[in-house]
């Protein structure tokens, strides 16, 4: 927008010509007086011929002179009237000696005061003159005083509706309202602009008028401001539109802030869909599209990325025929890449072949140049698209493969992945009949046989290999890099058609086929290294007729091919070999190729198991053979070495694996060596028997022989382990019960303490009954264990003991020791708890682990047995006395004086003294047990401890001696 300081003044130059003709006047009648009489009229003049005006270059004057020379004329002239225009010449020089010197220092802040001053003098005579208003109204907005300035403009539109500045003022009247926002005064300003008719602030006007009700919030109405504003930039209603590409510079800065400001008054209102709502009846404008773009691209901009992208796709979808419509659909796909969405881009570029690709009605109807522009775009795309599904149909064909287990998941994957590889195959096809003469239509179109080839469509696949294979070389001299591929595929197609096919008509035409490119194939690339594969399959048809004979000849002929023959090749052909001369029965020839075979096979190879079960069949065969000589033997020392020969073949069939044929025949082995007496290599193969086929159904019956074996070499510890084999698989359950203890007592004897816990442990758990058996089992438990130093397991057991309700003697006993060994772990804790301050909360500490062992050492005499009656006895007195001790050891508190520290004593002692009381009066009951002839190590101690506590009463060792002996 133009400012008050850029605009040229209609009224300037009226008033210079003026001025002008006026002191031109007054020069003449001065000078020219003397050159007439008086009385002479222009009838009187003689007439002249003028010579022409000759041109006449006006110097330029300078500001300041300029300004002199007009200041001398109104010093010098007394007429009012030109008096007055002098004084307006001289205002506006000086604004534009001003207006210079801000031009010359743009750094510098230039005060038009001055000028203010005198427009402010001359409207004091004029105060109606529009003229005036307007150059005051300039010049305060230049010196900054803008309410000034609109002071000024706001005379002009109440006092001079009619003057050439009214559109101005009220221009300018309007941004000042749209600053202040207050956009209702500011849209009727720029109304009254437009109404002006055509001035040069009309179209800024219109396009400030479109922002007032924007900003007002009246988005429809600025909408169709705008776009009348649009229709002006482009010249909508002209016979010719403009082009936006072909505005000035400033009309193309002004066509895109409308395109912007539109494209967010069509997302208030809603987004694309309601760009329609403003279309003409006629139908759309020339820039229609560019209303779409400017909000796509504006939603792209605030990553929007989904509305940008769906806006450019309402207008394909709304003009699909459009020369736009290819462009706004490249801009959508471009968008959602910008904005990452993988997901939307495959479709929306899949929707675009569809939409303008070579079978489509836009390239039927496109002209040459549209349909190059358009292959730029379907070039990479349609590619792109094709690898996509190719890549995404193997995916799902693995996906289905592992999902095997689920039939109808793989079902669904399957079917997926069919209709991926024919969309893959179409969009091939599509690449090559756009590009046919393209570098890469030979690749594609062996990748589009490929995917007919994993969809199944084994006919058209084996057109486009054999294309590969031979057509494009013939076409152009060179052959393709798929070509050797491709030619080797179709005869795989052509194969896979035969074994379809029900027809057996039309079976033998395509096993003629695969016959033909066979042979085609190893004439065109002998050296390839499937060249001798194709001669194999030859070979493999003579096998499935049963030509044995046959077969070996064409495999050994194979075998001699040159170049050798490669690992695959070799199985084949070992594999033909095994075959036939097994079923001529030339056991050890098949011996011979099987072995060669196994080698080269991986564990995994689907024909790994039955190869294997051939090879161990042939060494078994033979080894039956040589038996069935021995049984006719008669002689004993005869079939002695044929049966160490056939005992070897037998134990040779596992070198190849373990599996039911070797299992058979390591079991007939045994037999033998048992029957030769063979007794350590008798004993080692039934253990390997036992290690690899635990779950045979021979292997029970060696239960039996085995304990013979290792009661022949003196091994109980193997008997041991053959009697938890036994614990273990014996059908009856009393030899199993029994087997298990055994074999835990011979552990137990032999010191495998790890393995006498676990067969013991194994017993307690399996056989509760006989309830004092499991008891003792138990007891074990706990002995072994603390042989081990296992104190937590121990503990688990000793609380089992000490819990059963077996009402036995022993039953009782073992659950007196168990209570009994859980009190002295009581005991203990409370022996270790020292008396610290602050004395009460650990004296109360020391008083619960003294409470809770008196309780378990009662639960121990709640049992009545004499051995564990003494000890917890002893043991409740020296609970007792050791916390009389305890508290007369306890930590004294800091900073007690002597007589203070003696009273906490005499404290202390007299808590201790009843504790000590106690512990006398329970050992003394303790000791008066030896009159029931009771005295075990506890009464001794109690003995002992009563030495300690009344030394005057019970320290007399001599005369205790005399009576002792006296008694004795």
């Amino acid at each position: 927008m133009k400012s008050l300081s850029s605009r040229n003044h209609a009224r300037n130059f009226p008033h210079k010509k003026i001025l002008a003709l006026a002191v031109c006047a007054s020069a003449l009648l001065g000078g020219c007086a003397s050159q007439f009489e008086a009385g002479t009229t222009l009838a009187d003049l003689p007439a002249t011929n003028l010579a022409p005006e000759p041109y006449v270059v006006v110097p330029k004057v300078e500001l300041p002179e300029l300004i002199e020379s007009y200041e001398n004329a109104l010093a010098s002239n007394t007429d009012p009237k030109t008096r007055r225009q002098i004084q307006l010449r001289l205002a506006d020089l000086n604004m534009e000696r001003l207006e210079q010197l801000q031009e010359d220092n743009p750094e510098m802040a230039v005060a038009y005061g001055e000028a203010v001053r005198h427009y402010e003098a001359l409207l004091q005579t004029s105060a109606d003159d529009d003229y005036l208003a307007y150059r005051l109204a300039r010049a305060r907005s230049l010196d900054g005083n803008t309410q000034g300035s609109l002071a000024a403009l706001e005379n002009i539109v109440a006092a001079a509706p009619d003057s050439p500045f009214i559109a101005e003022a009220l221009f300018r009247r309007g941004e000042a309202a749209f600053g202040r926002k207050n956009y209702r005064a500011a849209e009727q300003d720029f109304a009254a602009v437009l109404a002006q008719g055509d001035t040069p602030f009309a179209r800024n006007a219109r396009y400030m008028l479109g922002w007032s009700q924007f900003k007002d919030a009246r988005y429809r109405d600025s909408s169709e401001t705008f776009l009348v504003l649009m229709d002006d930039l482009l010249a909508e209603n002209q016979p010719q539109s403009r082009p936006l590409d072909q505005l000035e510079k400033g009309e193309r800065r002004l066509a895109d802030d409308t395109l912007r400001v539109l494209a967010l008054g069509f997302n208030y209102l809603g987004g694309a869909e309601v760009i329609e709502s403003f279309t003409p009846g006629s139908g759309p404008r020339s820039y229609h599209h560019l209303l779409y773009r400017g909000l796509g691209d504006w939603y792209a901009e605030s990553e929007r990325y989904r509305d940008g992208a769906q806006t450019f796709l309402a207008f394909v979808e709304r003009y699909p025929q459009s020369r736009e419509a290819p462009h706004m659909h490249v801009r959508a796909v471009e968008i959602l890449q910008q904005g990452n969405f993988p997901s939307e881009v495959i479709p929306a570029k899949r929707a675009f072949v569809t939409r303008y690709g070579i079978r489509s009605q836009y390239w039927a109807a496109a002209d040459d140049g549209q349909r190059e522009q358009l292959k730029s775009q379907l070039k990479p795309w349609l590619e792109e698209l094709a690898r996509f599904d190719h890549a995404r149909a193997q995916a799902l064909a693995l996906e289905g493969s592992k999902s095997r287990g689920n039939s109808k998941a793989a079902a669904k994957a399957s079917q997926d992945s069919r209709a991926a590889f024919l969309s893959a195959a179409a969009l091939y096809g599509e690449f090559t009949q756009t590009f046919p003469d393209d570098e890469k239509t030979p690749q594609l179109t062996f990748l589009m046989a490929e995917s007919l080839n994993e969809a199944g469509q084994y006919a058209q696949a084996f057109g486009a290999y054999r294309r590969v294979a031979w057509d494009f070389a013939e076409e152009t001299g060179k052959a393709p890099a798929e070509a050797t591929e491709a030619g080797y595929a179709a005869i795989l197609m052509a194969g896979a058609m035969h074994k379809q096919e029900k027809h057996p008509e039309q079976a033998n035409l395509w096993l003629d086929r695969k016959t033909e490119t066979s042979l085609r194939f190893a004439d065109t690339w002998p050296q390839d290294q499937r060249a001798l594969a194709v001669q194999l399959d030859a070979a493999h048809n003579l096998f499935e007729q049963f030509r044995h004979a046959e077969t070996i000849a064409a495999a050994e002929k194979a075998a001699g091919w040159q170049p050798p023959p490669d690992a695959k090749q070799r199985r084949s052909i070992l594999m033909l070999l095994g075959h036939s001369y097994f079923e001529i029965d030339n056991f050890a020839a098949a011996e011979t190729a099987y072995t060669q075979l196994l080698a080269g096979m991986a564990s995994t190879d689907p024909e790994y198991l039955n190869t294997r079960d051939r090879l161990q069949s042939s060494i078994y065969k033979q080894a039956e053979i040589i038996l069935k000589q021995v049984h006719l033997t008669t002689d004993s020392m005869e079939f002695v070495a044929p049966t160490e020969e056939a005992i070897a073949l037998l134990l040779r069939v596992r070198n190849s694996g373990r599996s039911s044929i070797a299992a058979t025949a390591q079991y007939d082995a045994i037999t033998q060596l048992v029957r030769l007496q063979r007794w350590p290599q008798a004993r080692s193969e039934l253990a390997d028997f036992r290690q690899y086929y635990p779950d045979h159904k021979l292997t029970p019956s060696l239960a039996a022989k085995a304990v013979a074996i290792y009661q022949g070499l003196d091994m109980p510890d193997a008997a041991a382990g053959e009697l938890m084999t036994m614990a273990a698989k014996d059908p009856s359950p009393a030899v199993r019960r029994d087997s298990l203890y055994m074999a835990a007592e011979l552990y137990q004897q032999s010191g495998k303490t790890s393995q006498a816990i676990d067969a013991y442990s194994q017993y307690t758990r399996q056989w509760r009954e006989p309830a004092l058996q499991n008891l003792e089992a138990q007891y074990q438990l706990v002995t072994l264990y603390e042989q081990a130093g296992n104190q937590r397991e121990r503990n688990l057991w000793i609380q089992s003991l000490a819990g059963n309700k077996v009402s036995e003697p022993r039953g009782r006993y073992l659950a007196a020791y168990a209570r009994n060994e859980l009190a002295e772990q009581s005991y203990a804790r409370f022996a270790r708890l020292a008396l610290t301050l602050p004395l009460k909360q650990s004296l109360k500490n020391k008083k619960q682990a003294m409470e809770a062992t008196v309780a378990d050492y009662r639960k121990v005499l709640d049992f009545g047995i004499a051995e564990f009656t003494t000890a917890a006895n002893f043991r409740l007195a020296e609970v007792y006395r050791q916390l009389s001790r305890d508290l007369m050891d306890s930590q004294r508190p800091n900073g007690l004086g002597p007589l203070e520290l003696e009273q906490y004593e005499i404290l202390l002692e007299e808590q201790a003294f009843p504790f000590e009381e106690k512990a006398i009066e329970l050992h003394e009951a303790n000791v008066q047990r030896t009159a029931d002839g009771v005295y075990d190590e506890w009464v001794k101690n109690s003995f002992s401890s009563l030495e300690n506590l009344l030394p005057a009463r019970y320290r007399k060792p001599e005369s205790t001696v005399e009576w002792s002996d006296a008694a004795y």
